[in-house]
């Protein structure tokens, strides 16, 4: 289970990748005085898209989201831990 979560830590900049390619061209934006403003967001590949993250956003920008996935994701992987421990207690 350690291991599950070591490794979607590693992989997450390239969840992080995929999404932001998948996302709709646009970007909605409010700045730090309030204004909302849109921005096009237009990726020519994953190359660009790693170099735009990392240009505007540093190394952190690969790993945005990682904490709020985390905490989604825990839940059901409890579930299906205990279910399996349940089911395999059960049978033996």
């Amino acid at each position: 289970m350690i291991f599950n979560r070591i490794a979607s830590t590693f992989t997450y900049p390239l969840q992080v990748i995929k999404s932001r390619l998948q996302q709709r061209s646009e970007a909605v934006n409010i700045n730090q005085d309030g204004r909302v403003t849109i921005r096009k967001r237009s990726y020519k590949g994953p190359i660009d898209c790693v170099r735009r993250i990392w240009y505007n956003e540093g190394i952190l920008g690969f790993w945005k989201g990682c904490i709020p996935n985390a905490v989604r994701v825990a839940p059901s992987a409890a579930i299906t831990f205990v279910t399996y421990e349940f089911v395999l207690s059960e049978l033996s």
